[in-house]
């Protein structure tokens, strides 16, 4: 409990102590992160965890209610924070992006795409189309009775991310197959999969307006068996 009364007292001397505690706590996890991995994705991550920890120590400043002389010492503390981490992530960033990688980063980074990347795209492009085939066949039913909560668009638009779905696991199936091609395809079903989201989400937004809980739970439900399915492959697999 000493330690929590020492950060207490550490908190409460003024307001800029947290934002100079995470400050520090930012660059001792960088400078971890680097030294631990000294390659080109390290440095890589190294930038995103300055850039990360610096947008939440300038976010916090920004929330302080301070007098006119703590709005100057703010301002101080702002340039101090903005120089140090901003300009740690130009030179980690600088240097991974001039430093090119070698052969064994490039084949490690295609193995990683072939196994997990492929794998997780696979089990969420299967996820949406399961989800969207059902729902696009029950909102199709509750359109024709003349449901009000349901429209022609909302089933336009299920069908439309079914297809998308469809066109996603194919991409996926044929990359498994070619070489040299894993960063372009894991690149265009991300594009995919931002152009599906919106529209899935616009898709359904009647049915979450009529039972938000009746969504959730089918995503749940639906979620849960998929888990169950991909855990008992996996087991055979082994």
């Amino acid at each position: 409990m000493w330690l929590f009364d020492v950060f207490a007292r550490l908190y409460n001397l003024n307001p800029f102590t947290f934002a100079l505690i995470m400050w520090f706590v930012v660059l001792v996890i960088t400078a971890s992160v680097t030294m631990k991995c000294p390659t080109r994705r390290g440095k890589l991550v190294g930038f995103g965890i300055t850039s990360v920890g610096a947008v939440l120590i300038l976010r916090h400043l920004e929330l302080l209610t301070l007098s006119a002389t703590g709005k100057e010492i703010k301002g101080v503390v702002t340039n101090f924070v903005v120089m140090t981490l901003g300009g740690l992530g130009s030179g980690l960033l600088a240097v991974a992006i001039s430093k090119g990688p070698n052969k064994a980063e490039i084949e490690q980074t295609r193995n990683f795409i072939r196994g997990w990347g492929l794998r997780g795209f696979e089990y969420l492009y299967v996820f949406i189309l399961m989800c969207s085939l059902a729902l696009s066949v029950l909102c199709l039913l509750l359109w024709f009775f003349g449901w009000p909560v349901v429209t022609g668009h909302a089933v336009s638009g299920l069908l439309l991310v079914f297809l998308g779905a469809v066109l996603g696991c194919a991409i996926v199936s044929r990359l498994r197959r070619l070489m040299k091609w894993e960063q372009w395809g894991v690149g265009l079903l991300f594009g995919l999969l931002l152009f599906l989201l919106p529209v899935y989400v616009q898709a359904i937004g009647g049915l979450v307006s009529w039972s938000l809980a009746a969504v959730l739970g089918f995503h749940t439900v639906a979620g849960i068996a998929m888990g169950w399915t991909v855990w008992r492959q996996r087991m055979e697999w082994l």
